[in-house]
């Protein structure tokens, strides 16, 4: 049972009142890559479950956030994993990711190193039933890396390690099937439940540990906002439309009685950008992996950025427990400083032409009360400064005098 308690706190997590759990189902059902880091560190706290099941004061410790190491287990270091279905062939192999996911991302830097001992045992679900223990030295080494080890790594089906818990020092189970995978009876969170053999009050429990925040919680988080914007645009009789191709840069679609698309980026605002005291807010608009200038979004990708704002984040004039947003036209945006300057920065991609559009990424808003007492927001341009010389803001940018921004305003466009 999710008690109350549980239940506020995630929702202070997630900054979404009167959360509904069939939502987050249907969100983590539809995105494998919302699904996919969640079900890895389920698989973490079924792995901590069952085990403490099955043996009494075992010695079980958690490992900390981004390291190799998930779980110790009498002293060892455990790295879990569960199997990636694309590299896995029913009978005869089981496929596991081996890529770090911090630090740098590129190969061979995100390999693991085959002679360096990072963890112990690699712990891998089986897709159908059982638990691989496998030492490090019988890890698959990488055909094309030497040195490393394979990633995808495939494992054989019925590998003498299935069940082998005599390896960490627990002789009393060595051998058996401890995982039942019983999917849990009248859940709140039918699909996650049956996918993570967790109960409500667990998952939500584990979405709630800051460790995993990054991994998982993320990603979820985002993927409410912009399921509450999305229905929030179908409400206002607008028409929505999904977006096409592989790896969108925006969100959502709205077609407007012109035939004309209008594409928006979806984007919550940043923590560390926010100072509430002070009715400061902002939104960091890029991609979620690899470098600048590759990971900016450039001006003729969008035409809107959607910014979710919290009722925490707004002036008490709102009472309401709702999200807001406001919507900036990427026309008003600013270009990134870099632009045209690679020789200075030492980093040539910036004087390519595909580059020459790319959004500073750090927007800055502060909000403002018009005569009517409506809240609005305009750039925060005094917070920018300079660096290495260079206004962030060049002095042309009409984004120093671009807004203001209406509060929950939708333009005219979005109809005509």
């Amino acid at each position: 049972m999710i008690t109350e308690e549980l239940k506020l706190r995630f929702e202070k997590i997630i900054e979404l009142n009167d959360i509904d759990w069939s939502m987050i189902d249907n969100i983590v059902q539809k995105d494998a890559n919302i699904l996919r880091p969640i079900k890895g560190i389920a698989f973490e706290e079924y792995f901590k479950k069952i085990l403490r099941k099955n043996i009494n004061n075992i010695n079980i410790q958690d490992g900390e956030g981004d390291s190799d190491v998930d779980v110790y287990v009498n002293n060892l270091k455990l790295q879990l994993k569960t199997p990636v279905k694309n590299s896995t062939t029913k009978d005869k192999f089981v496929g596991v990711a081996l890529h770090k996911t911090h630090g740098l991302e590129k190969r061979p830097h995100n390999l693991y190193n085959s002679s360096e001992k990072t963890f112990d045992f690699l712990v891998l679900q089986h897709p159908e039933s059982g638990i691989f223990i496998i030492p490090h030295n019988e890890i698959p080494k990488h055909n094309s890396w030497d040195g490393y080890l394979a990633d995808p790594a495939k494992i054989e089906w019925e590998n003498k390690r299935l069940n082998n818990w005599g390896v960490i020092g627990l002789d009393s189970i060595d051998g058996k099937i401890i995982d039942d995978r019983i999917a849990p009876k009248n859940s709140l969170l039918p699909f996650l439940s049956k996918e993570t053999y967790l109960e409500d009050y667990e998952i939500i429990e584990m979405l709630c540990k800051p460790e995993y925040f990054r991994a998982a919680v993320m990603g979820l988080k985002g993927n409410l906002k912009e399921f509450w914007f999305e229905e929030y645009l179908r409400k206002q009789d607008l028409k929505v439309i999904q977006p096409e191709g592989p790896y969108p840069k925006y969100d959502v679609a709205i077609e407007n009685k012109n035939g004309y698309k209008i594409k928006i980026q979806t984007k919550g605002t940043s923590k560390n950008m926010c100072d509430i005291d002070n009715n400061k807010i902002g939104v960091e608009i890029m991609g979620t992996h690899g470098r600048f200038p590759n990971r900016g979004y450039k001006r003729n990708e969008l035409d809107y950025v959607s910014v979710i704002i919290s009722n925490h984040q707004l002036p008490r004039v709102i009472l309401d427990n709702k999200l807001h947003f406001i919507l900036l036209p990427v026309k008003d945006l600013p270009m990134h400083y870099k632009i045209n300057k690679g020789d200075f920065f030492k980093e040539l991609d910036w004087n390519k032409k595909e580059y020459s559009d790319v959004l500073y990424p750090n927007i800055k808003l502060k909000l403002n009360l018009n005569n009517k007492k409506e809240i609005e927001f305009i750039p925060d341009i005094d917070s920018y400064g300079k660096s290495n010389g260079f206004n962030i803001i060049a002095e042309d940018s009409v984004f120093r005098e671009a807004g203001p921004y209406k509060l929950d305003f939708i333009p005219d466009e979005f109809y005509n």
